[in-house]
């Protein structure tokens, strides 16, 4: 009898199905992690999964995160999904379901209007086909040699009153030095302390300094995986090794919004961007941005300009849409994404390109 292989879409509750797969695939993950897991965040998904007969073999999971934008004078809370839970059984790989669930899903997140989604991958060479970009790098934070059990550190339940500090503290950093960042507030704050908390560790304050880190630990060995720090501090328990590793890659799913959220840093800037994009067509052709202190205002072509024999693009630079997400977060200079055409003054394109205000300062560090 022939098997019968189908895809679904899950929705919240129903997201629970695929806990099966997830133990099967991420069998590293401890029972107390995985239960976090799917009693706290699960069911607050959307996901896409192949399924042969009765059994999913093959699963995507779209966590929603508020996620804060700057715009000219302040911020913009919107709605951002995050890829997780990635997986396919072992004996079901190489088939290509992977490939239509991320095509599936990245045409979900545009059709929800969101201009990007993001991730933390396992391996970096598993999405650059599918155009995402390294967008964020994290910096790396090790615990002093003389504080390096978990009892030194000062980790404990906070209490409701440390919970409020904290907020205040990591907002207002946040909002100072960065551009985007995951929205953090008393929900936010209680939820990271019994992720971690299952991980073995917790949130470790640093004296009234307006300071913070949060704290794993897997076989004896601490991580820090996100830390505040009192600029120039030497006396906390944790410290800024100096050193960064590659973390979150990020693909552009609506081009117009995305763009609409960049504004000119001293003057109105007129530009025309041809952008390629070959999985969401709707996204491919010529755009016409007018970028004032406020927003981008943009227009696209006609589709017809591109097609064979349609006439000349008129565009003043061009780049894929990888290209353009590392741009527009500030990961890559103008000069490494953009290609410009001939008879275009690449020097005067240049100069508006960096005239344009981006979302350069990324700050994300989420697991799951």
């Amino acid at each position: 009898m022939k098997e019968m292989l189908r895809m679904e879409e899950l929705e919240g509750e129903d997201c629970l199905r695929l806990r099966g797969l997830w133990e099967e695939v991420f069998w590293e993950d401890s029972r107390a992690f995985t239960d976090y897991y799917f009693e706290q965040k699960a069911t607050r998904n959307h996901a896409f999964a192949w399924k042969v007969d009765q059994e999913y073999i093959s699963m995507l999971y779209l966590s929603p995160y508020p996620m804060m934008l700057r715009s000219q004078g302040g911020f913009v809370c919107r709605e951002i999904y995050y890829i997780v839970g990635v997986a396919t059984k072992k004996e079901h790989r190489h088939r290509g379901y992977m490939d239509r669930l991320l095509k599936e899903a990245l045409a979900y997140v545009r059709a929800k209007g969101q201009p990007f989604a993001f991730l933390m991958p396992a391996d970096p060479r598993i999405y650059m086909p599918y155009q995402f970009s390294y967008i964020y790098d994290r910096r790396i934070y090790r615990v002093k040699e003389e504080k390096a059990e978990k009892r030194s550190l000062g980790i404990h339940p906070l209490e409701e009153e440390e919970f409020h500090d904290l907020v205040k503290c990591a907002s207002s950093f946040l909002e100072k030095n960065y551009d985007v960042f995951i929205r953090r507030d008393r929900a936010y704050y209680g939820g990271m302390e019994k992720e971690l908390s299952v991980q073995n560790g917790g949130i470790g304050l640093i004296g009234d300094a307006g300071a913070y880190f949060f704290y794993t630990e897997e076989e004896g060995k601490g991580e820090i995986l996100e830390a505040v720090l009192p600029e120039g501090d030497k006396e906390g328990p944790v410290y800024d090794s100096g050193e960064t590793e590659s973390a979150i890659m990020a693909r552009i799913t609506d081009v117009r919004t995305m763009l609409s959220l960049l504004y000119a840093k001293e003057e109105e800037i007129s530009l025309s961007l041809f952008i390629r994009d070959p999985l969401l067509q709707e996204n491919e052709g010529v755009w016409k941005c007018q970028v004032t202190f406020d927003k981008t205002y943009i227009n696209k072509e006609e589709k017809g300009i591109l097609e064979e024999g349609a006439g000349r693009l008129e565009y003043e630079c061009q780049a894929d849409i990888g290209q353009l997400a590392a741009w527009v977060f500030g990961y890559k200079k103008e000069e490494e994404c953009f290609r410009f055409p001939d008879g275009a003054d690449r020097e005067e394109v240049l100069r508006k390109l960096r005239g344009i205000r981006r979302l350069s300062r990324v700050f994300i560090n989420e697991i799951v």
